[in-house]
């Protein structure tokens, strides 16, 4: 049996054992071009902190940002936006199943009336997607809508399937 990490499991290395190797750390069968690509997204979109995500992420390919779209009332339904826009020769994969899922550990008195949005939630179109979100806030000031976006965009080459945290703070009145 090989104990090379690439052959162990008879499978190749995976874009994260790839960003490992770009990393510093010793670790073989990372081919350039995974570790070219893992590389071009990391420095055009610094990793999230893993307490939650940002409101905006820019990638070479794609811009992601999730943002609030109004006024908002305290025990009243709002909604924040979320937008994805693909770059260049990439398009929104039509055939993968987008969603967004809300954040399970909530922001204190704030509610989902939908915690999961799927692809039929949302306008997509070959370069644009979008999904509102629609969540309740209990009291009045700042607070936090958060989730994870579900998503893949391809160009001729390739496809790339991403999971990316998002949140929005917005000013409930």
């Amino acid at each position: 049996m090989s104990t090379h990490p690439s052959t162990r499991t008879g499978k190749p290395l995976s874009a994260a054992m790839c960003l490992i190797a770009l990393s510093g750390l010793p670790l073989l069968g990372c081919s350039q071009s995974e570790a070219a690509t893992s590389r071009g997204a990391t420095e055009a979109a610094p990793a999230a902190p893993p307490q939650g995500g940002k409101s905006k992420v820019e990638d070479a390919v794609y811009t992601l940002e999730m943002k609030p779209t109004g006024t908002y009332k305290a025990g009243q339904e709002g909604l924040v936006e979320v937008s994805l826009l693909s770059k260049g020769d990439y398009h929104i994969n039509d055939k993968y199943p987008i969603k967004f899922k809300v954040t399970e550990a909530a922001a204190e008195g704030v509610s989902y009336p939908k915690p999961l949005l799927k692809r039929e939630d949302g306008a997509f179109e070959e370069t644009k997607g979008v999904l509102k979100v629609p969540f309740v806030a209990a009291k009045k000031g700042k607070t936090k809508v958060a989730g994870v976006l579900s998503f893949s965009i391809c160009s001729a080459a390739n496809c790339l399937m991403q999971k990316q945290e998002l949140e929005a703070v917005v000013d409930v009145q």
